[in-house]
């Protein structure tokens, strides 16, 4: 419940956009109250986390998960909350161009059909090429952009407040389609990514539902409900679908906040497993296992095939961990005082540990050996895994 701003929603709010409520879950906006992190203990390093370089791509407001780097092909690009967006070469942090846009950004960056893609508070998608930062065009939603557009062929997809997800063109950015879910009147601050994949977007909403989406007019192909809203009151029925799905082969993985964990089969919808960890951030996973971050920062590695626990790892609990991301045979997190953990993928023991600087709330990127960063102070950073 700590990893999120929670928002109420009335009709008005609903009508105006979303506003923040500290304090709607005990501990909430009062620091006291809150659980004591973890401190950090002793271990037997096997791996270790070596920097190659260090570049600066402007300040990202605290608690905004939304804002994150991404890396397409040997290129790094990164925002900041005040809307620059950077691109670096990969492998040596040097600056190809930097775009400052008149607009604060809330989300970002995406990318499709050779866009960058970031969004604002007030529903404006701006949308760059690529090779040089030129703006494409700037298009607008109903609502505020509450995670990365992502794009396909044609259209962009953007998650919205008020449970929606918006179609754009890709050709100016016009409005070609919306879907809009019913809204609970308690939810958690932000939206999960979607996924794009060929025509199709797999996308989860605020009411617990994940939906198989056709990419070129926004029809529904298959929606099943991942979280259950049970309780009696409205903070224990959050069910939120935050976590980016993860496709592989025909089997999908998804989550949802204060439920469980499934496997689905995407031709079907036909659930496979379930098994019952509470999430709301973003999972990865390598040929064996789908990686979690849980409840009060727990870590825990399930078997694809089966959705058996195979390990977990309590030794980070409460630190405010990134989520996770799989960085050779291990992986990698983040945490909220500028720490990387390093734990082996086949158990979940810690195995290295680097100072990164300031405040991690991105889910690093990484590639074969090689990782990437980016603090809410502005710094990014290229990583190499050194065994």
């Amino acid at each position: 419940m700590k990893a999120k701003v929670i928002i109420l929603i009335s009709v008005l709010i609903f009508l105006a956009g979303c506003s923040s409520i500290k304090g709607a879950i005990p501990g909430m906006g009062k620091k006291n109250n809150e659980a004591e992190p973890a401190k950090l203990e002793s271990f037997i390093e096997k791996a270790r986390l070596q920097r190659v370089w260090k570049a600066s791509s402007g300040k990202i407001k605290k608690n905004n998960k939304q804002i994150q780097p991404i890396l397409i092909d040997t290129t790094l690009y990164a925002a900041s909350s005040e809307g620059v967006i950077t691109a670096f070469d990969a492998n040596t942090g040097k600056q190809f161009w930097s775009r400052k846009l008149k607009l604060a950004l809330s989300a970002g960056v995406g990318y499709g059909d050779g866009l960058l893609l970031a969004g604002t508070e007030n529903g404006e998608v701006v949308a760059l090429y690529v090779s040089n930062g030129k703006p494409a065009w700037v298009g607008e939603v109903k609502g505020s952009v509450l995670a990365s557009p992502e794009g396909g062929k044609n259209i962009i997809v953007v998650p919205t407040s008020g449970n929606r997800l918006v179609g754009l063109s890709t050709t100016d950015g016009s409005l070609v389609w919306t879907l809009q879910e019913s809204t609970p009147r308690l939810l958690l601050r932000g939206r999960g990514r979607p996924l794009v994949v060929s025509d199709v977007v797999f996308a989860g909403f605020d009411n617990g539902k994940m939906m198989l989406i056709r990419l070129e007019n926004g029809q529904r192909l298959w929606e099943v409900r991942v979280g259950d809203a049970v309780g009696k009151t409205e903070i224990e029925r959050l069910a939120d679908v935050d976590a980016r799905p993860i496709i592989i082969k025909d089997t999908v993985f998804t989550a949802a906040y204060q439920s469980r964990v499934i496997a689905l089969n995407v031709p079907s919808a036909r659930m496979i497993w379930e098994n019952k960890i509470s999430t709301n951030k973003d999972m990865d996973a390598d040929g064996n296992y789908l990686y979690v971050i849980g409840e009060g920062d727990v870590i825990f590695a399930i078997d694809q095939k089966t959705g058996k626990t195979i390990w977990e790892q309590d030794r980070l609990a409460n630190r405010g961990l990134t989520p996770p991301a799989v960085l050779g045979a291990y992986i990698l997190v983040g945490d909220k005082s500028g720490y990387l953990h390093l734990l082996e993928a086949g158990t979940g023991e810690i195995v290295g540990r680097a100072k990164a600087g300031g405040e991690l709330l991105a889910q690093p990127v990484t590639r074969g050996h090689s990782a990437w960063i980016q603090t809410v102070d502005g710094d990014v950073y290229a990583w190499k895994l050194v065994e």
